[in-house]
């Protein structure tokens, strides 16, 4: 059985520290919702409890796969951990767009977004993409919501903090688990003797 390096000990660390700031996150949200005086600001507190909900689902998924040590027969925790990033994406476009002052930046945001469903889209769905092309599609990712962490930090600086900005952070977290998911994925494949 193969042993949990320190990069990945380090990384299932700050998993773990993650999921419980998401069930904080998720109970922050539940009291919200509870005590909302109007209809927009309960329903931003509900979709943003759902959105914590899918980020928790994907932590535990990639926590799961690396558990696991990347084994093919783990594969299923590696497409859900990608299916739930996707639909976290898709989320925080619509909660982006339709609960907070819509400006340049944030349109950019949800632009940036959108490509990195794309581009998860490729690695999800991509058939015999190679490895060489799956790390450029990781280092596509990484760009993607390195450049969103800090035009968040910047809407911030004009609109005052913003409770999404822990989920970019959580975003480049996730980012590392697809970083050790694709290294794991193909060094099982070459243990096995597999293209």
């Amino acid at each position: 059985m193969k042993k949990f390096s320190a990069i990945m000990v380090t990384h299932l660390v700050l998993m773990v520290l993650m999921i419980l700031g998401t069930i904080g996150g998720e109970v922050n949200f539940i009291v919200g919702a509870i005590n909302s005086t109007t209809t927009t600001e309960k329903l931003s507190n509900v979709f943003n409890l759902v959105l914590m909900l899918v980020i928790l689902a994907m932590l535990v998924m990639g926590a799961l796969y690396l558990l696991k040590r990347y084994v093919k027969q783990a594969s299923l925790f590696y497409k859900l951990f990608f299916a739930f990033n996707i639909i976290v994406c898709v989320l925080t476009i619509v909660i982006d767009l339709c609960f907070y002052n819509v400006n340049a930046l944030l349109i950019v945001i949800c632009v940036l977004n959108a490509f990195k469903i794309i581009s998860l889209c490729v690695l999800v769905f991509g058939k015999d993409l190679g490895e060489d092309m799956t790390w450029l599609f990781l280092y596509i990712i990484l760009a993607l919501d390195f450049i969103g962490l800090v035009l968040a930090i910047a809407n911030m600086s004009g609109v005052g903090f913003d409770f999404s900005f822990t989920g970019y952070v959580t975003a480049l977290i996730a980012d590392g688990t697809i970083g050790l998911a694709i290294r794991g994925k193909y060094q099982d494949k070459a243990s096995r003797g597999s293209k």
